[in-house]
């Protein structure tokens, strides 16, 4: 297929990069045949970036700015390549990452050649769009030449502000405001700027540096601006991000006045912190007020960004849940109150909009009600009959998601083709972003990411956003099924997929819905709407302990069968307290619909140190998908006071294990399915663990082989070494009953269902036991090696030999010649 790009902003170069290491890697099964990417501005970073000024900052971080998925670092090396040395806090002129974005473009279109895959990039403007009888897409330029595509994507940015005033025609308005600014530089001259947020923050940092000796005012409804970024990103309890969570997803519909009232509400309760969205605090002091978040800043202290950063998607569920009316009301009355609070400026540019303020260079006025033109001057109108007369006016009230202007949208609503929306944009899916015609039907193969997508999405012009965005979007065009799964499907395609999906940690793994099979799972849900619900659920027993009260949580994880149980009973013997599955427990009681219990597990003044396992498989995709230090650290668990346990073992006897119990119980193929994601998404476990400072330790099964000597390295390994006695590993007594009550043992309660009676067995010691794989087909062998769970085997090897400190011979007693595939 041809796949056509319209905008190339930053988030058409990120779906081209996407589309470019599909291609190149044959992810994509041949599907790509070509590329077609154009741009009316001749791919000069589009408004957000095409900017000169030094003075125009990017207001995220230099460690969000990557536009890879899963790798967050690439905008740090490519700056680093080229001798840009930067710390990850900083935020770089807007200019570096217009550079940034262009190297992508050219790095992807060089890759898709390569790989034999056409690329054709023009710069012109896509005028119209059609559809041919075999509903091909045919898009027309400017230049009045047509191309034809299999699957359209609408990235076409955002616009200058909307002209609120009729200035237009007023030869001292400047409707843009990253434009070069061509008024002369006199003490006399006053410029006014519409108003106080970031837009207004770059202008009034630029003009102060081009042009000396004007004067600026900046007018707005509140007078306020942004706060400010701390200097280093805090961390910060859940309390208030659990809070409005569960007040969203408790109502089918979000009324806005409500929403911000309960948003403030929680807020203050939470965190003690005040937040009025409405910015009915017009009559504060505006250099008061900058001078207080700068200070607050600099502490490196939470603030209300912070916080309102922590629930950048549960106001996009917000959102999603207004109506029409409801948005209207939101965007007229809390818009500019939310983005003054969650939109902060960097703290370098505040401080250069505090020093030209004490300077008497700026000033901020509050009440703006009009701008009407006054001869050869223009007139702010302020509240209570006030004004202010400047000689020329700069509109940076934000960028515009009006499309009523443009040819190609325009084209397309007088054919039916879309319908406007209200908010800005056109219509189209929230969550899977297919463009809506009039009548409100989604097209199969047109789409939509970034700006045109304003009035369903709250963000739409946030590049982490639209990366993730833009990844659901090419997935969803290369696999005509969906990102959702309607029904359970086990074909080796699907199986290649979500293999794929799970190896670059996708973000579609976690929004994705989820079908319920009508025994294990009887309700379709996506990933994340679960961990949520375990979150919610564990976090009731200690949602309010401080991080002393919490003992060190040893959470060992794997596929099932590795040998977890008869190594949950060890620890169990050693006198700490050992839990079979509290995470994974809670989540099949979400499976169900049932509430689950919270795990009551002891405070560090009672255990100073417990143990848990948390096994992947084997029913539904959910328990092979789930992540088990998530809830527990979104829940409040400190991750200094957890220690992760890989676990592994040989696949081949783990599959045979898998076949033998579950079977009957479990159609093979789905079977077959769950074992190889569980198997890959021990990639995913362990990230996650590390990315979240989570020390990890490794763990074969296969080392049991020598129980008491690897056992003993290991505990020393997890600084347990004073627990470790011989008799815990060879003399279980009584203790051996794995599913009796005087076990090491303690089963929670979870859904009678999932119970398989004799599934654990017994033993009067921990101890190596060999598995027959003779049962094993050829054809499952062959899987094995399809999906490289025999290399992933081989890392865990090494990496157990690396922890436990295994002199060579021990290793090859141990694991004999896996040793040639351990990494």
């Amino acid at each position: 297929m041809i796949i056509s790009i319209v905008g190339g902003g930053a988030t058409g170069v990120t779906i081209l990069r996407h589309l470019a290491e599909l291609a190149a890697s044959g992810r994509d099964n041949g599907a790509i045949s070509g590329i077609q990417i154009f741009d009316k501005s001749g791919f000069d970073g589009g408004m957000a970036y095409r900017t000169q000024s030094d003075r125009h900052l990017l207001n995220m971080k230099a460690s969000t700015m990557s536009i890879r998925p899963g790798d967050a670092d690439e905008f740090i090396r490519w700056l680093r390549a080229r001798g840009l040395s930067c710390h990850g806090d900083k935020h770089l002129p807007r200019m570096v990452y217009r550079d940034y974005l262009d190297s992508v473009r050219l790095a992807a279109i060089a890759q898709c050649r390569s790989a034999g895959v056409p690329v054709h990039v023009e710069h012109a403007e896509v005028v119209r769009v059609r559809f041919s009888p075999d509903r091909d897409i045919l898009l027309t330029t400017d230049r009045n030449i047509t191309h034809i595509s299999s699957a359209l994507i609408l990235c076409t940015g955002h616009n200058a502000p909307d002209d609120h005033y009729g200035l237009a025609a007023n030869p001292n308005y400047i409707r843009d405001p990253y434009a070069h600014f061509a008024f002369a530089d006199r003490d006399a001259v006053e410029v006014g700027i519409l108003g106080s947020g970031l837009s207004a923050v770059d202008t009034a940092a630029t003009l102060a540096k081009t042009h000396h000796a004007v004067r600026m005012t900046c007018f707005s409804r509140s007078g306020l601006f942004p706060t400010v970024q701390p200097i280093t990103i805090p961390a910060i309890a859940n309390d208030f991000r659990d809070a409005l969570h569960r007040y969203v997803t408790g109502r089918e519909r979000i009324e806005a006045d409500a929403f911000a009232a309960r948003l403030s509400e929680l807020l203050l309760e939470t965190t003690g912190i005040r937040c009025d969205l409405s910015c009915r605090n017009i009559d504060s002091d505006a250099l008061a007020d900058l001078e207080h978040n700068i200070e607050r800043a600099e502490t490196g202290e939470p603030n209300v960004y912070s916080y309102l950063v922590s629930v950048i998607d549960v106001m996009c569920d917000a959102w999603s849940r207004m109506n029409d009316a409801e948005k209207m009301r939101f965007m007229e009355v809390y818009n500019s109150g939310w983005l003054r609070n969650r939109s902060a400026m960097p703290l370098e540019n505040a401080v250069r909009i505090r020093d030209l303020m004490r300077s008497g260079r700026l000033s901020a006025r509050a009440r703006l009600r009009n701008v009407t033109g006054l001869g050869g001057r223009l007139r702010a109108i302020l509240g209570g009959g006030d004004h202010r007369d400047v000689d020329y006016v700069i509109d940076a009230t934000g960028p515009s998601y009006r499309l009523d202007t443009s040819p190609l949208y325009q084209d397309m609503q007088r054919q039916g083709l879309i319908a406007f929306d209200a908010v800005g944009g056109i219509r189209c899916g929230y969550h899977d972003s297919r463009v809506h015609d009039r009548h409100g039907n989604p097209y199969p193969n047109v789409y939509a990411v970034g700006g045109p997508t304003k009035g369903a999405h709250f963000y739409a012009a946030a590049v982490d956003i639209n990366l993730r965005r833009a990844q659901t979007v090419v997935d969803s065009i290369l696999n005509p099924k969906g990102s959702q799964m309607s029904t359970i499907t086990t074909s080796v395609e699907e199986t290649d997929r979500l293999a794929d999906l799970v190896r670059r940690d996708h973000a579609s793994l976690d929004t994705m819905v989820l079908a319920p099979d009508g025994k294990y799972q009887n309700r379709p849900a996506a990933l994340d709407e679960l961990m949520w619900e375990v979150r919610d659920c564990l976090g009731e027993a200690f949602r309010h302990w401080s991080p002393a009260d919490f003992p060190t949580l040893y959470c060992a994880w794997g596929r099932c069968r590795v040998g977890s149980t008869a190594l949950t009973n060890l620890f169990g013997v050693t006198g700490m307290p050992s839990y079979f599955q509290p995470v994974k427990v809670v989540l099949r009681h979400r499976l169900l619909g049932n509430a689950g219990e919270p795990w009551a597990v002891p405070m560090a003044a009672e255990q100073p140190h417990v143990f848990s396992k948390e096994m992947a498989g084997p029913y539904v995709l959910a328990e092979s998908l789930f992540l088990p230090l998530q809830p527990l650290i979104e829940a409040g668990w400190p991750a200094e006071k957890l220690h992760m346990i890989m676990l592994d073992r040989d696949p081949a006897s783990s599959l045979a294990s898998w076949l033998e119990k579950w079977s009957d119980r479990v159609p093979e193929d789905r079977l077959i399915q769950n074992y190889v994601i569980s198997s890959l998404n021990a990639l995913r476990v362990e990230s996650y663990a590390r990315r979240h400072g989570v020390p990890v330790t490794h763990y074969v099964y296969e080392a049991s082989k020598d129980a008491t000597g690897s056992v003993r390295k290991l505990f020393d390994r997890l600084g347990l070494g004073g627990r470790f006695t011989e008799g815990a590993v060879t003399d279980w007594k009584e203790r051996g009953q794995i599913e009796s009550k005087g076990s090491g043992v303690t089963f929670l309660s979870e859904p009678k269902v999932y119970t398989v009676v004799g599934l654990h067995g017994s033993d009067t010691a921990y101890r190596y036991r060999s598995r027959k794989t003779a049962s094993l087909t050829d054809a499952q062998r062959e899987l094995l090696e399809r999906y490289r769970i025999h290399d992933l085997y081989g890392d865990s090897i090494a990496a157990c030999i690396r922890d436990l400190s295994l002199d060579t011979d021990t290793a090859t007693r141990l694991f004999g010649d896996r040793l040639g595939t351990a990494a």
